[in-house]
Order: C-alpha cells, then structure tokens, then sequence
C-alpha cells in the first residue's frame, strides 16, 4: 500500500514537472540572452552564402526556442540579431530594475546540470514557472523587449521585411510640444519614423502564437496570464511613442517643423514596467473559461486594463529558506 502511495506520489511530481517544463518553454527563447546571438551581424547575415536549408539548421540550433519560433526565425533570419538584442535587453533592464529588491531577477545555475547541448539554459527558469508577480513582469518586459529590439532593426535598414514608418500619423503618440497641440504650428512627416507597428506584428508572432496553441490544447489559465503580460509589453511602447520635430525657417523662426516619432529609451520602458508591478499588479482566479478574472469576486465583472500585469500565485518570501522549493 506504502509503495503505491509513493508511487502515485512520484507519478504526479513527474507529470507536474512535465506541465511546467512545457509551460515554461515559451520563455526558453531568454537562453539567447547568453548565446552570441546578439552579436551576429546583419553584414554577416547579408554576405554569407546561407541557403533556406542552412538557415534552417541556423534556426533549429539556437539554444531555446519552441516550434513556432523555430518557423518564424526560419522565416525572417535577418532577425535573429534583435531577438538575440531583445533577450539580453530584457534580462538586463529586469536585473536593472530589481537591483535593490529581494529578488534581483538572478537564479542559482547549475551549468552542468543545466545546460543542454546546444547551448540551452533554463535561464530564469524556476521564477518563470511560478506564475507569480515577477514571473508577469519577466513576460512584460521580455514581449517589449522584442518589440523595441525589432523596431529599431527596421529603422535601422537591418530587416529586409520592413523599413521606417512611412504612415507614422496612424500610430498613437504623444506630442511633448505642447504648443503643436494647440494647432498653431505647421508640420509634416518626415524623417524615419520607428516603425513600432512591425514591431508588435513581430513580437505578436514570436510569441503569443505557441501560448495559443498550448491553451487550445491544456486550456492552462497560464498560457492566458502570458498572452495578457506580453500585450502589457507591448502596449508600454505603442502607448509612449513619441513625436520629435526639427524645425526650419529663417533664421531659426521655426515657420516649419519635420517630424516623426520615436520610441523611448528601452530603461524607461523598464521603468514603467516596474511600476505596474508596483501598483498595478493583479491576481487572477486560477479558472477561467475564454479570459481572465480578477480573483476578487467583487471585481470579476471589470476586466483587466492593459497596464495592468497578471499573476496567479503569491509570490514567496525572498529571504527565507523554503528547502520544498529548493530555495
């Protein structure tokens, strides 16, 4: 009887590390962060004599990624470099932001234990399955982290896929000339506009797509937390575009301006990010049917806002030994 509760016991702990394994895979693509990804070039990209069947071994190799991510680097391998950017970005600005927290955004690594062949490490790993507060600001800030890294890809002429905004006046900005406001001044677009809109096209693909597919398979109310924190990433930089303007005119009068809008600085990003998880956090109950719900039922009728980040569980005290968790 002993031995078959115990094997029952082992069977489940099995079966649940399997679940979070799975789970966590979406966010295997931060392994990049320590790869040499990043410092691939886009000459080096353009010039080697790469065919589609080597680009897909290129891609098939990467320390990481899930199937659907395997597909869209196969398909845009001009991006490999700013999704590489995009995973030490978001690593750094994470342990920029908790630098004097509890919780500095680092684990304990065993890199032999914990390091595959190709180079892969469950970088974050054990914070990522938790599904706790900082598990929703690692998804916020990674998905932005994605879009920012691509956007400044086109703007750079690094991307054959995309370019500069030539339509900047349909993206949502924020004017910080007041006086433009006003509608006393005269404008027009010009210059090279970042081009956030591929940006969220791409990070919408390279990560939301899996976590869809997962949900339609496990219907695990965590595939729905990421889905909400990665479009809080992704809203933190469409909200904050900004117009820049130069002005011409005799003599410096200014009679005319050229502008165009640029995205902020990836550090205030994290900055704002690091505020919703400071008030702006919200739990969510651990069923849900087709979206989230607060966990307070007073609250369940009033859906999440997109500056809000959603976690499930309570996150642990940072400075106590809790041997259950390994910690």
């Amino acid at each position: 009887m002993r031995a078959t509760v115990l094997l029952n016991h082992c069977l489940t702990a099995t079966v649940t590390f399997l679940i979070d394994v799975a789970l966590a895979q979406h966010y295997n693509w931060l392994s990049l962060a320590l790869s040499s990804t990043a410092q691939y070039s886009p000459a080096f990209l353009a010039t080697s004599d790469y065919d589609k069947q080597q680009y897909r071994v290129l891609c098939e190799r990467l320390p990481g990624l899930n199937p659907a991510q395997i597909s869209i680097c196969q398909q845009h391998p001009f991006a490999i470099p700013s999704i590489g950017r995009g995973a030490r970005d978001s690593v750094v600005e994470c342990q920029a932001q908790f630098k004097f927290e509890r919780w500095n955004c680092s684990e304990r690594i065993n890199k032999q234990t914990n390091t595959t062949a190709n180079g892969f490490q469950d970088l974050l790993g054990r914070t990522l399955r938790a599904g706790n507060r900082e598990t929703a600001f690692i998804g916020a800030v990674a998905s932005a982290a994605i879009v920012h890294a691509i956007t400044k890809g086109c703007s750079a002429g690094n991307l054959t896929e995309c370019g500069c905004d030539t339509q900047p006046g349909g993206q949502r900005y924020t004017d910080l000339d007041h006086s433009a406001a006003i509608g006393r001044e005269k404008f027009s677009w010009g210059g090279c506009s970042d081009n956030s809109k591929y940006g969220v096209h791409f990070a919408k693909q390279f990560l939301d797509r899996f976590e869809r597919e997962q949900y339609e398979k496990d219907r695990d109310i965590r595939h729905l937390m990421n889905l909400h924190n990665n479009f809080v990433g992704r809203e933190a930089i469409v909200q904050n575009m900004r117009k820049q303007c130069r002005c011409h005119g005799v003599s410096g009068s200014c009679e005319f301006k050229t502008c165009w809008l640029q995205m902020p600085k990836f550090a205030e990003i994290g900055e704002m990010l690091k505020q919703r998880y400071n008030h702006f956090a919200v739990q969510v109950a651990k069923r849900a049917k087709k979206r989230l719900r607060r966990k307070e039922r007073s609250e369940r009728k009033k859906p999440l806002r997109g500056n809000e980040i959603a976690y499930i569980n309570k996150s642990p005290n940072y400075c106590e030994r809790n041997d259950a968790e390994g910690k």
